[in-house]
This record gives C-alpha cells, structure tokens and sequence, in this order.
C-alpha cells in the first residue's frame, strides 16, 4: 500500500486531492486554514480494503507438462 495524504477543513467538502508526502499536505492545510479560517486536518492513510468478485489464475499447464 502506498501512503498518501488528504486535507480535511471543517464545515468544507469531502477531501479531493491526494498528496505523496507530508511535507505537502502539511503546506496546504495551512493554506487552507489561512484562506478560510477554519480548522484543518491533516489526514494520512492507516488501511486499505478491497473488494475483490473475481480471482482469475492460469491454470494451463507449463512447457514439460504439455500432454502432447
């Protein structure tokens, strides 16, 4: 899993862009914070989920085990 950052301002939309480092997000919460004068969160990723429907694996057969 890769970490990745996210704003959140209160009373504001949901976060919509992701940042690759801290330092980043850390910069523009602070943006934020100054232009709206709210509270800002820096937000970072602790778990991913995923719903996986289908597992697809190859089950041919390799290149000695060809019955022909």
């Amino acid at each position: 899993m890769n970490t990745f950052y996210m704003v959140f301002v209160e009373g504001c939309a949901t976060p919509a862009c992701k940042h690759e480092s801290l330092d980043s997000a850390e910069k523009e919460a602070k943006r934020l914070a100054t232009l709206l004068k709210k509270k800002a969160y820096v937000l970072c990723t602790i778990k991913s989920v995923e719903d996986t429907q289908y597992k697809i694996e190859d089950c041919r057969p390799g290149g000695s085990d060809l019955p022909f």
